[in-house]
């Protein structure tokens, strides 16, 4: 096989808590797919690494279904991360344009960014994304690049997400130990909205949720930036705990039947019909209701997406995001999952899919690959200013990219 080359060959993988993704993509023009695979994931509880030679198995497991699909040996990848130990913060700074013209240079951008970095963080807790949100040029509010203009003043507000630094380390180490290079860490649902978000959108102002397997993701764009980011401890294993206790079943059953048969609003679904459950040991199938269980599936998703609902609008008028709410991860499959949501957010909702790639877009056209298919269009963006990543001392690499971090930042606005 080729080796993997990182001029022309991106891998993504999202290590998420009940399943491995991996998509690898050749850079030409766009992003063509050529590799992927989906496997079960064991070691991770809500996000979180508990097992790393379990981690290990499934991430190095599902890398080495999409090489041989590919052709390719994949050695350098981009991981999401996600898990309740992420946390965002908005942070000022200011900085004082000193030169005769009082004309601002990418010199005081990068001061600027500094200065609104310069906070103080708990030592168990690094920087894996400084994003900008605005420049101030003056009293001029709204600015995107200020490089250029006249003022005598420029201050920025940026979004740093920060995670443990445990948790952080576990992660690496599991895909180290699965044989792969990290060339670079993404917020989870920064790297979905890559993906299933348009411009457009981003302009008019969007709320995206990432409902996956052990959390729930969301991040809010409004005028081209990024406002906010949070996550939630709940997500699809949630709600498929629900359904193997009200069902009396276990959740490997649970799951096969939320997935099969599973409904958002349990009043679409009619009173009489039944499905096969399949029983636990040597017990035959028996039959129950799918209203019964589109019962037990309606509440948990209320909750998941009403727990959003109160942490968006506690900072932000939901009118002002016209561009609506996009649904992206697993359990945004469940049937009129879409209009649970239009409910409860009063605006229009959508089922995200990976936008603007070729080759074997089929096979990534599902939900389920937002985060995987973002993860390579994140690195197309970025992949001429990196190499890949030595992770023998986590700490001076986690250093490194928050430093490479820093000065990608004009990328993002």
């Amino acid at each position: 096989m080729a080796t993997n080359n990182l001029s022309s060959i991106v891998v993504g993988l999202d290590i998420g808590t009940t399943k491995v993704c991996t998509v690898i993509g050749r850079i030409e023009q766009d992003l063509e797919i050529i590799g992927v695979s989906t496997v079960p994931s064991t070691g991770l509880r809500r996000g979180v690494v508990i097992d790393i030679e379990e981690t290990a198995r499934s991430i190095a497991s599902s890398v080495q279904k999409a090489e041989i699909q590919a052709g390719e040996t994949v050695q350098g990848v981009y991981i999401g991360i996600s898990g309740g130990h992420i946390e965002g913060i908005t942070s000022r700074g200011v900085v004082a344009i000193s030169e005769k013209n009082r004309e601002i240079t990418e010199a005081d951008v990068k001061r600027v960014i500094d200065a609104a970095t310069a906070i103080v963080l708990p030592v168990d807790r690094d920087v894996i994304h400084v994003i900008p949100q605005e420049f101030i040029v003056d009293s001029e509010e709204g600015i995107r690049d200020p490089v250029g203009m006249s003022a005598s003043r420029l201050e920025a507000v940026v979004h740093i997400v920060t995670a443990a630094t445990t948790s952080l380390n576990n992660t690496l180490k599991a895909v180290k130990k699965a044989g792969c290079e990290v060339q670079d860490i993404v917020l989870q649902p920064l790297a979905a909205s890559r993906a299933i978000v348009s411009d457009e959108e981003r302009d008019m102002g969007v709320l995206v949720i990432d409902i996956g397997g052990g959390t729930t993701d969301y991040v809010i764009f409004k005028e081209g930036s990024l406002r906010d980011t949070g996550i939630l401890a709940l997500g699809g294993n949630h709600i498929t705990n629900d359904v193997a206790y009200g069902l009396k079943t276990s959740f490997a059953v649970a799951e096969e039947v939320k997935k099969a048969f599973g409904c958002a609003i349990a009043d679409y679904v009619d009173e009489d019909e039944v499905i096969e459950v399949p029983s636990v040991g040597r017990n035959l199938p028996r039959m129950e209701s799918k209203r019964l269980l589109a019962e037990i599936i309606q509440p948990r998703i209320e909750e998941i997406l009403s727990l959003v609902y109160q942490s968006v609008a506690e900072d932000y008028s939901l009118d002002g995001l016209l561009g609506g709410v996009i649904l992206t991860g697993g359990v945004s499959l469940t049937p009129y999952i879409t209009e649970l949501a239009s409910e409860i957010f009063n605006m229009p909702v959508r089922v995200g899919r990976p936008l603007g790639v070729r080759g074997l877009r089929d096979m990534v056209d599902s939900p389920i690959y937002s985060t995987a298919v973002g993860l390579c269009l994140y690195a197309m963006d970025h992949a001429p200013r990196l190499g890949a990543t030595d992770y023998k001392d986590e700490e001076k690499n986690i250093n490194s990219l928050v430093e490479r971090l820093k000065e990608w930042v004009k990328e993002f606005f």
